[in-house]
């Protein structure tokens, strides 16, 4: 069973925080020294003040897991809201929401199971048993997409063999891709690009219930690659791809609302000195539409994705694209979820 919590919780901004999933276990326990934590009697966890115990799974020095059990009093409600919130790394933002899920929902999870809920880029696993104060448990992990889920990508750069792959899901009608464009981007091809170990994939994901010509301007820097690659080459094709994926999102206004934006797509290829012959008879001809549309199924029904941009760092989402710290937290973060995971000592 899955609750979408997540939708209660979009509306935060993701923060910077050194206590998180994917840095070291030191500093989740150093964020919840006010519930004075101390040794649980078997050595294996922690125990704060009121009563609730928690304990942290680490793997090559990073903090992978965290989890926790006891009695859902309002002390120990508080306590589950601050520990998601210093695991999740969105710190006093998501922590009274979290708390007051905790209190308004338990009932109605009462007795039923281990229940999957969605908080952000996260998964909390809840399970509550009735008593005269009903107990809860709780684990707190990272949601992890495995690779062979996301399907073949449209677009690639990097080397083939690189160790860590950056996934995006666009659209480029999307405002908010267009934002990623201008300040994500480059801190993927400037930062992340040149270590040699990171691959780059692109996604298309028209959201074609509100972006009308999402669908077509996807097809559109199809059919520009393959016109380049088929007159020049294959690398070449793919710098037209990517040259003219840019252009659409500089003049995203030009052509967003047009009834055909064709003759404007054309404009646009031909001012990023691309070529645009035959491009609105390719496009016409739904050449790529079954290639967009196979990408467009996979993100909403395979991985039910909702909004774009959508990143992911390897199986991991990105909370924020704009900050090379949060990529390299998930690469620290993916590597150490593929060994095995200890629990922290005391």
């Amino acid at each position: 069973m899955a609750l979408r919590a997540g939708a209660l919780l979009l509306a935060l901004l993701p923060t910077v925080a050194l206590a998180q999933i994917g840095e070291p276990p030191a500093t989740i326990l150093a964020a919840l020294s006010g519930y004075q934590p101390t040794p649980t009697e078997d050595g294996t966890g922690f125990v704060t003040s009121s009563g609730f115990e928690f304990g942290v799974l680490a793997s090559e020095g990073v903090t992978v897991e965290v989890s926790g059990a006891g009695t859902l009093s309002d002390a120990n409600v508080r306590f589950l809201g601050a520990l998601v919130g210093v695991a999740s790394g969105y710190g006093d933002g998501i922590a009274a929401p979290v708390a007051d899920f905790f209190r308004t929902r338990a009932s109605e999870l009462t007795g039923v199971g281990e229940v999957a809920v969605e908080v952000m880029e996260y998964l909390m696993f809840v399970d509550v048993v009735a008593g005269p104060t009903p107990e809860v448990s709780v684990r707190f992990v990272p949601q992890y997409v495995g690779a062979e889920r996301f399907g073949p990508p449209a677009h690639v750069l990097g080397p083939l063999d690189a160790q860590h792959v950056v996934r995006l899901f666009t659209d480029l009608q999307c405002p908010f891709c267009a934002q990623f464009e201008a300040l994500g981007m480059p801190v993927v091809t400037d930062e992340l690009l040149p270590r040699g170990d990171v691959r780059l994939e692109l996604y298309h994901f028209p959201l074609k219930s509100i972006h009308p010509n999402a669908t077509v301007a996807a097809e559109a820097s199809e059919c520009v690659a393959a016109a380049t690659a088929e007159r020049v080459d294959f690398a070449a094709g793919e710098r037209a791809f990517w040259t003219f994926q840019s252009a659409l999102f500089t003049n995203q206004d030009a052509w967003a609302a047009r009834p055909d934006p064709l003759p404007v797509f054309a404009t646009i290829a031909e001012d990023a000195g691309l070529s645009a012959e035959g491009l609105a008879e390719c496009i016409r001809s739904g050449r790529y539409g079954a290639l967009v549309e196979e990408s467009y199924r996979v993100a909403a029904q395979d991985l039910r994705l909702t909004g774009t941009p959508t990143v992911f760092v390897d199986g991991l989402k990105v909370g924020d694209y704009r900050d090379v710290a949060d990529y390299l937290r998930l690469m620290r973060l993916s590597s150490a979820m593929a060994g095995e995971p200890q629990p922290v000592q005391p």
